[in-house]
């Protein structure tokens, strides 16, 4: 996977995702915000603040294309 820094809003992070499973990048990132909002921030026993987390490494550790 690598980010795709054409298409990025914040890292590219989502858009390398989208890239790499065809899943449309608009969809991605309407799941990654009602993941992060959702149900007082706990989403499938995942915190806000480890999503977050999650989104940093992956932003810091993918090479970029």
């Amino acid at each position: 996977m690598k980010r795709d820094l054409s298409r990025k809003v914040l890292g590219g992070v989502l858009s390398g995702i989208s890239n790499d499973t065809g899943v449309s990048l608009p969809l991605l990132r309407v799941l990654f915000l009602v993941g992060f909002f959702a149900i007082g921030g706990i989403t499938f026993g995942i915190t806000s603040g480890a999503m977050t987390l999650i989104y940093v490494l992956f932003w810091m550790f993918t090479p970029s294309n």
